[in-house]
């Protein structure tokens, strides 16, 4: 056992006791417990609008471990950072920047602790230097592509870290070697999907294609990640990942202009697992009953569309021009096949829960003309109908919902990553918001992003590797809940990681 080892299990509080703990199942245990109440009250109408905050209105907040005010939250919540990008972590190695999506993989028992470990992307893309891969110079952390392409390596990769008992007590580099994981999804067995975001045919030096979706298992001190892709969950500008824990199947987003759907997943080894997914299945796109490629980019709030699904037979297709409905597209392989089979058009696909038999998913895309600024829809997998639970025309309703999550009680929240330009953005877009979906189609604010600190300001508080200057326009990402409802986990992208507690009760979340 290596120096790493040793201090990822140091990490686990009772030895030999923890490392028998079962891992627990939260996505699943969270998904039986949501109602349907957020797609049966939608009141129609052209677009959502943004109304008051059953919180009430937010102010600046003090991080209780740096005492900087990092964001705005209503009266009652606060908050402890953790992770920050420069910050050493308990392998030796420093935490990597451009936190992404995130899960809660784990939540168990250690002793008379409740521990629970999360899995947070780093979206790095590409390098010159070979030491900027996650996890370089150190053999136990698994990796996937070494070599370069062009004259770049691929640098993103994955850090676990360990929440336990109300505080954050540890993190390590668990994956390394691919290409800008930007979101992904947590399995009913203790891993992470750690997806990759990018539409390329290139081979490396090391003869790896990029595009794949990868298993970050929660403790890799006892299994290391498998440096292998899921080929058969397709070659594309992937997103998130999220699995239905009452068929084992998964559903998947592609952040490709217009060029992008819904799948759905159907793994052949259903029993779960990890490595499961190895084993392959069969990838599928969705598709609007009747309608040959419908372009379902500019809904009205609360529209409707019978779906179906249509098989895509080679995940790992090659990526091409596609002509379409709108026009010569850059389409992904497993798109290229959906589309040829009649699957529906979305913007940017990205966000992506399943909760209580519904799919939630995004569509980021924002646009002048028409005025577009998000989406939000739901798939009702017994019926296959799919809603549009929330339609963005305003930067102020809502600024490009990229990440999502579903509460416990069964609020939908999402992170902003919009800019300042787009319809609606008057008054001037100053900040990122974390936005609550309401059950009839409005938003609401629940945070703001308030990360805007001199050098001066950070090196005072130890934080001598993170980025200085005015980050409040910078996106949110990797929202997720603790099983209990108790905690929201979210990142600021540019490079910290918060758990916000509070009177949650108050309002929907």
């Amino acid at each position: 056992m290596d120096q790493a080892d040793t201090g990822r299990r140091g990490l686990l509080k009772g030895g030999a006791a923890a490392v028998a703990a079962a891992f627990a199942g939260p996505i699943g245990a969270l998904a039986t417990r949501v109602a349907e109440a957020n797609t049966g009250s939608c009141v129609a109408a052209g677009a959502s609008s943004l109304l008051d905050s059953p919180y009430g209105a937010t102010a600046p907040v003090n991080d209780l471990t740096t005492g900087l005010p990092l964001i705005e939250l209503p009266a009652g919540f606060s908050y402890k950072s953790y992770g920050w990008r420069g910050d050493v972590m308990s392998d030796g190695l420093v935490t990597p920047g451009a936190h992404d999506g995130m899960g809660v993989v784990v939540q168990r028992r250690v002793g008379r602790s409740t521990e629970i470990i999360l899995v947070r992307n780093h979206e790095h893309s590409t390098s010159s230097n070979a030491a900027n891969i996650v996890g370089a110079g150190r053999a136990n952390v698994a990796k996937y592509d070494t070599g370069i392409t062009g004259a770049s390596y691929q640098v993103g990769g994955n850090t676990n870290l360990v929440w336990r008992d109300g505080n954050w007590v540890g993190s390590y580099a668990s994956l390394g070697g691919i290409y800008r994981p930007c979101a992904g999804g947590a399995s009913t067995w203790g891993s992470w999907m750690s997806n990759e975001e990018i539409r390329s045919n290139s081979v490396s030096s090391t003869g790896k294609k990029h595009g794949y979706v990868f298993e970050v298992p929660a403790d890799t001190s006892l299994t290391a990640a498998n440096p292998e892709p899921i080929i058969a969950m397709g070659r594309m500008a992937h997103e998130a990942s999220a699995i239905d824990p009452a068929t084992g199947y998964w559903y998947l987003t592609e952040d490709q202009g217009n060029a992008n759907t819904l799948y759905r997943f159907r793994p052949a080894n259903l029993a779960g697992g990890l490595n499961s997914l190895h084993a392959g299945g069969t990838l599928q796109g969705l598709r609007v009953r009747a309608v040959a490629n419908a372009d379902l980019r500019d809904p009205t709030l609360c529209q409707e569309y019978l779906c179906d699904w249509v098989d895509v037979a080679n995940p790992d297709l090659d990526g091409a021009t596609l002509p379409t409905i709108n026009g010569n597209v850059s389409a992904s392989g497993p798109y290229r096949q959906a589309y040829a089979n009649g699957a529906a058009i979305f913007g940017a696909t990205e966000g992506c829960w399943v909760a209580g038999g519904i799919v939630y998913f995004t569509d980021k895309q924002v646009t002048t003309s028409p005025a577009r600024a998000g989406r939000i829809w739901a798939l009702h997998l017994a019926s296959m109908t799919l809603k549009a639970i929330f339609v963005s025309n305003s930067l102020q309703v809502g600024n490009s919902p990229d990440n999502l999550c579903v509460s416990p009680r069964g609020g939908v929240l999402f992170c902003e990553d919009g800019g300042t330009g787009g319809p609606g953005n008057t008054p001037a877009i100053t900040a990122q918001y974390l936005k609550v979906v309401t059950p009839t189609g409005g938003s609401y604010v629940f945070a703001k992003h308030n990360y805007n600190f001199t050098r001066a300001q950070l090196d005072a508080v130890g934080k001598t590797g993170a980025t200085a200057g005015d980050q409040r326009n910078s996106e949110w990402a990797g929202c997720v809940f603790s099983p209990d409802g108790r905690v929201l986990f979210v990142n600021l992208y540019t490079g910290v990681t918060l758990a916000i507690t509070g009177p949650w009760t108050r309002g929907s979340l």
